[in-house]
C-alpha cells in the first residue's frame, strides 16, 4: 500500500498522536526537563518551590566576575528568580547559596542576561554590579579598585546553562521535607582550547 493511501485512512486524531509520540521520542531531555518535580503542596494547598545549594569554585589565577539565577524557560513571563553576581578571586570558592528550583539555572547564559535586561525595571530583579552583567565569565587579574578589575584582562569562558531533571534533580532526603538538597557545583578552569581560555565544569552532588 502506497504511503499516502495509508496516511489518508489515518483518524487526525491519530495522526496528532503519532506526531507527539516522535517530537517525545525525539525530546527525552525536554520531556525530562518539563515533568521533573520543582515544587511541593504546603500547608492550605500552597504552591512551595523546593530549593537548591549552589555553589562556586575558581580553580584559575584571575578573578571570575558574573551573574547567575534561574527561570523557567517555556514560561513567556518568566523572570530570573534571586538573581546573583559574584566577583570570585583566584583559587577560591564561594559559600553554599540557596536557590529556588527553577527548569533552568544559568551562570551568564545569553538567555539569563536577555531576561534580565529586558526586565530591568521589575523590582524583584536586582543589578547590584553592572559590570558583572555579562554574558559568560569574565577573568581579570587587574588590582582591586583598578578601573580593569571586572575587566577580562585574561580571558573569558562562555556560559553555562544545566538543566532541572537533565543536569540535576530538586530531589529530597525525606519525603515529608518541602525542598531539595542537592548541592550544583561550578568550577572556573583554564583551559587554553577553550573559547576565551576558560571553561565551566558541572557537579551535581545527590542530597544525601
Amino acid at each position: 500500500m502506497k504511503l499516502s493511501r495509508f496516511v489518508s485512512r489515518i483518524s487526525p486524531q491519530a495522526l496528532v498522536l503519532v506526531a507527539a509520540g516522535l517530537s517525545v521520542s525525539c525530546n527525552i531531555t525536554a520531556l525530562n526537563n518539563l515533568t521533573a518535580p520543582s515544587s511541593d503542596f504546603g500547608p492550605g494547598g500552597q504552591v512551595l518551590p523546593r530549593a537548591i545549594q549552589v555553589g562556586f569554585v575558581n580553580n584559575t589565577s584571575a578573578r571570575a566576575i558574573f551573574t547567575f539565577g534561574s527561570y523557567d524557560q517555556l514560561n513567556k513571563d518568566t523572570i530570573p528568580t534571586n538573581l546573583g553576581q559574584l566577583r570570585l578571586e583566584a583559587n577560591s570558592s564561594s559559600a553554599q547559596i540557596a536557590q529556588p528550583c527553577r527548569r533552568v539555572f544559568s551562570v551568564g547564559g545569553a538567555e539569563l542576561i536577555r531576561l534580565v535586561n529586558e526586565n530591568e525595571n521589575n523590582p524583584s530583579v536586582v543589578v547590584n554590579d553592572p559590570r558583572a552583567l555579562v554574558q559568560g565569565v569574565n577573568f581579570s587579574t587587574a588590582p582591586l579598585g583598578d578601573p580593569l578589575e571586572a575587566e577580562p584582562t585574561e580571558g573569558t569562558s562562555l556560559g553555562r546553562e544545566v538543566l532541572l531533571g537533565v543536569d540535576f534533580t530538586c530531589s529530597r532526603t525525606d519525603v515529608l521535607d518541602l525542598t531539595g538538597t542537592g548541592l550544583l557545583i561550578f568550577t572556573f578552569e583554564e583551559d587554553a582550547g577553550a573559547p576565551g581560555g576558560f571553561r565551566i565544569d558541572f557537579q551535581f552532588v545527590e542530597p544525601g
